[in-house]
């Protein structure tokens, strides 16, 4: 167990960079690339279904979930290679927030972790492809926990995961208020990302 400084950065929006509402999000090109509309077709008819919240908590495998959408498209044979694009397309990483975390945990000998909420598959991909693995000391996520961001049960396992017992050593860093509200009520310090500028005063003053 350590009260030394933990720095907890969240995934999209702060060391990835192709989430919706991103000035490039992942789909940018998923009509032409493949005749499907992000907003009207594949956001409300997939991502935001029930179905996907059940992926993201890892009660569900996400190439199951997908099975029966893409055979309602007809592209249930290139499900694999869907896949494959969605991620690659979707791991735009910000250089400058990992070369911040870095820098942080050398100068200050703290630890470092991602908490985020995620599927399975996604998580491996960027742990070992997008060759995030090597920046954290560890990738907690909502499907290996059961349970996503912002329920407070998140924070207390993830923060059991973590070895912390006090709350007050943890820096959370995420783009959704709901979860820096969430974040606090457990303890947390947290705040809300508007860019690496903000990382880099928040992280000056972290030690």
């Amino acid at each position: 167990m350590s009260a030394n400084p933990v720095l907890v950065l969240d995934i999209d929006g702060v060391v990835s960079l192709a989430q919706p509402g991103s000035p490039r999000p992942w789909y940018a090109t998923l009509q032409e690339d493949w005749g499907l509309s992000h907003d009207d077709e594949l956001a409300p008819e997939f991502f935001l279904k029930p179905e996907f919240l059940e992926v993201l908590r890892g009660r569900l495998d996400l190439y199951v979930a997908l099975h029966g959408y893409f055979e309602s498209k007809g592209l249930a044979d290139r499900l694999e290679e869907f896949v494959a694009y969605w991620f690659e397309k979707d791991a735009v990483i910000d250089r400058q927030v990992l070369e911040m975390a870095d820098a942080w945990r050398e100068r200050t000998g703290g630890r470092c972790f991602i908490a985020s909420n995620q599927e399975h598959h996604r998580i491996a991909y960027l742990r070992d492809a997008a060759g995030l693995g090597a920046h954290f000391d560890e990738i907690i996520y909502s499907a290996a926990l059961g349970v996503c961001k912002p329920d407070r049960v998140f924070f207390t396992n993830a923060q059991a995961r973590m070895g912390v017992t006090v709350a007050q050593s943890i820096l959370f860093v995420d783009d959704r208020a709901a979860n820096v509200d969430a974040a606090r009520m457990c303890g947390w310090r947290a705040m809300l990302y508007r860019g690496p500028d903000s990382l880099g005063r928040a992280l000056a003053d972290w030690r």
